[in-house]
């Protein structure tokens, strides 16, 4: 599996795919004042698993909060 830590969500998401990973689960990592407004695909990738069920698991935070 390609790295893709430091890369915008939405091109991470467009390379995993290209490489045959269709299951990706996306958890947003950020402090409380800012965890509500989500994730967006400018969120960048700072980790990536591959699950025992072949789910690729990706941890992003904003860069513009």
């Amino acid at each position: 599996m390609m790295d893709v830590s430091g890369r915008r969500l939405e091109d991470a998401i467009r390379l995993l795919k290209f490489q045959g990973f269709e299951r990706i689960q996306v958890t947003l990592t950020a402090s409380p004042r800012l965890r509500d407004k989500g994730f967006n695909a400018d969120s960048r990738v700072i980790r990536q698993e591959l699950s025992d069920q072949n789910i690729v698991e990706l941890l992003v935070c904003n860069l513009n909060s």
